[in-house]
């Protein structure tokens, strides 16, 4: 049966939807929707219009539905409680630009302040034509005014104007040549190229309840320009894809691995990543996008690797834990003594960020090695000196069937010839892997097309030092794109996490990039407390947790993390607790109900509608213990940088509400935010 007339979803929408809503939510609005759009007609005559192109539709007494009209058509593109959704169109219009044909949703300027940009030297745009931005999609208004910007200002104008807008402006600020979209004429805008790939047109009642109620979520049947870029694109040899949180690199990863598993039947394609809990998590997402592809593996490295030795070695290996290293080290340094330049932290240091990180076996290696982060650099006499130690520990690991991750590896790239080999790899997360590890991944894949693929954001390296991929035998240069487009976090949250880094962030490669997305999202501004005691915060923490239950936040929606595990268990669980909810610990394979409750390692790779961070005070964020055990004051901003980025880390996990809490002092890395 075919409707009155055509009817489109803004894909978006969908996406923030499913985001937003908890299941029973979820359930009311799409119903509610289904009676809007089945009959559109009678719909049609409750619809409120009103300024800018914009009509209200009321879903029920506390929500409503923002519709535009697209020639003969109706775009249902927001959907709010009353109050947010009559504030979202308070300073929007929607139009079609004349040049691109897209259906343009722009906010609008409320006085002539806001346009008066100071002409500067430094505008990056100052170069381009008004009649070339304007091809581009950019509206009259807005030309001049990002014309005079500079980069910061241009920034804040380009979150007024749609995201395909944004993408191509980016794309110029990369120095890539960005052509106009090609001039197509057609009655029907929604009919348009530059329109299908963002709205589902709806023209039967079975298309809608397929869109509104069918199995699916919405990542795995939509994707946006850059990002379908970087999932199409071929390389001839290793490739990468940065941005920061938010952008959808993991969703890219997955997208393209399952694209060169399905283009490369009879090749095996890997899809790894340094996380466990998020393993799970993209092996999950590749399952239900692509559940008939059996030439596709999706684990952890650490996972596979083990599996490798054992198949390798015929025994599975007994994994060294923290305490093992730390004995071994401190009896070698008991045994052979300390030069008087070095400490046992020094020593600790280098085996966790060195040594190991690379999966040194002798003193050739540890002299030529690379110790890129590490600070004071080793002359060749002092690592000769210093070796030794390092060797008996090395064999005490040994005598007792202990192997680290690091000497896992090696011992894999030591046997590289047995190893199973992979047509095409793809690594997510990659700025955290050892580098004995991207050293063994180059080599289970020959060189060739499409042969690695590594997805990253430098600004959420937590684990590991930069080192140059061009040092591990990958280069990327000329193969790389960044992705500017935050889909999944409000820009207030956003631009918060965003603050707490420095205004350049250094990749991998060496090159300098700024740690900021531009958010197509709206809300509320993340709030800081600081408390007098652990007392006061707990009882803070549980009122805000019921307040979200109360909103109808499911509680596996909701996150409580913290720098340290004794935090989480202190004063985490006894607020959950007293909330009147489940907790659950972000563990290995963990799952079921629950306020999620995690470490700032532990969460990495995740997002929720909501997140806490607990005790964000000084002496915690950055760790006291951490900075300590570094000897040099260059070693210690090595330490403060990661300590920056985990903090970073935390804060970009949730989608709507961010809460930070502190007792006594906040952590200096908040300073000037929210007022502290």
């Amino acid at each position: 049966m075919l409707l009155g007339r055509t009817i489109a979803l803004d894909h978006d929408l969908l996406n923030r939807m499913r985001k937003a809503f908890d299941p029973k939510d979820l359930k009311e609005v799409e119903s509610q929707l289904f009676e809007l759009m089945a009959d559109p007609a009678k719909a049609e005559a409750k619809l409120e219009k009103k300024h800018g192109g914009f009509f209200v539709f009321d879903l029920s007494k506390a929500r409503r539905a923002i519709l535009v009209e697209a020639g003969t058509s109706l775009v249902v593109v927001y959907v709010d409680n009353h109050d947010d959704a009559y504030k979202w169109i308070d300073n929007r219009k929607v139009e079609i630009h004349p040049e691109t044909q897209e259906i343009q949703i722009v906010r609008v300027f409320k006085s002539e302040k806001e346009v008066v940009v100071e002409k500067i030297v430094e505008a990056p745009l100052r170069a381009f034509s008004a009649e070339y931005l304007h091809s581009l999609g950019v509206p009259n208004e807005y030309i001049e005014p990002m014309r005079n910007a500079s980069e910061e200002g241009l920034f804040d104008l380009l979150e007024g104007l749609p995201q395909p807008v944004q993408e191509r402006i980016l794309a110029i600020l990369e120095g890539k040549p960005v052509a106009p979209p090609p001039k197509v004429r057609v009655a029907d805008p929604l009919r348009h190229p530059n329109n299908r790939y963002r709205y589902l047109l709806i023209e039967t009642k079975e298309e809608l309840e397929q869109a509104l109620f069918g199995d699916w979520e919405d990542w795995m049947v939509f994707l946006h320009p850059a990002q379908q870029i970087a999932v199409g694109q071929n390389y001839k040899g290793p490739a990468k894809v940065t941005g920061a949180a938010g952008t959808g690199k993991t969703v890219v990863a997955v997208h393209r691995a399952v694209r060169l598993a399905r283009e490369n039947p009879n090749a095996e394609v890997l899809l790894t990543t340094f996380n466990k809990t998020l393993a799970r998590v993209i092996e999950t997402s590749a399952k239900k996008l692509a559940p008939e592809l059996r030439n596709l593996t999706v684990s952890n490295l650490d996972r596979l690797a083990v599996g490798w030795y054992q198949k390798l070695y015929g025994k599975k290996p007994k994994m060294a834990r923290d305490d093992d290293v730390k004995a071994a080290l401190e009896q070698a340094t008991r045994e052979l003594g300390l030069p008087e330049w070095a400490s046992p932290s020094f020593v600790s240091a280098e085996w966790r960020r060195v040594i190991d990180a690379w999966g040194i076996k002798g003193a050739e290696e540890y002299l030529k090695v690379d110790r890129s982060g590490r600070g004071t650099p080793l002359n060749a006499s002092r690592r000769k000196e210093i070796w030794p130690v390092f060797a008996r520990a090395q064999g005490l690991l040994s005598s007792r069937g202990r192997l680290t991750w690091g000497r896992l590896a090696r011992s894999l790239l030591d046997r590289a010839d047995d190893l199973k080999r992979f047509g095409h790899v793809v690594v997510d997360e990659v700025q955290d892997l050892r580098p004995v590890q991207l050293q063994l991944l180059r080599e289970i894949v020959p060189e060739g097309d499409n042969d690695l693929f590594l997805a990253g954001d430098a600004a959420q390296r937590i684990y590991q030092t930069r080192v140059p991929w061009r040092h591990l035998g990958i280069e990327t240069v000329g193969r790389s794109q960044r992705l500017w487009i935050n889909y999944r976090t409000t820009r207030q949250i956003a631009d918060f996490a965003a603050a707490v880094l420095p205004d350049e962030i250094q990749e991998a490669e060496g090159e300098n990039v700024i740690p900021q997305a531009i958010s197509l999202l709206d809300g509320e501004n993340p709030k800081v407390q600081v408390f007098a005691n652990a007392s006061e915060e707990v009882a803070a923490l549980a009122s805000w947790l019921r307040h979200l239950s109360e909103q109808g936040f499911a509680p596996e929606q909701i996150a409580v993390v913290a720098r340290t595990g004794k935090i989480l268990q202190q004063r985490a669980k006894a607020a959950v607790k007293r909330a009147g909810l489940l907790a659950l610990d972000m563990k290995d394979g963990a799952e079921g109900p629950g306020v999620r409750l995690a470490t700032m390692h532990r969460v990495k790779g995740m997002e929720f509608r909501a997140v806490a961070v607990v005790g964000a005070e000084d002496g915690t964020v950055p760790n006291n213990y951490a900075l300590k055990q570094q000897e040099t004051e260059a070693d210690r901003n090595a330490a403060m940088a990661l300590e920056r980025q985990l903090l970073f880390v935390a804060l970009s996990r949730p989608r709507e509400k961010l809460w930070i809490s502190a007792v006594g002092k906040a952590s200096p890395f908040l300073g000037g935010l929210a007022g502290i």
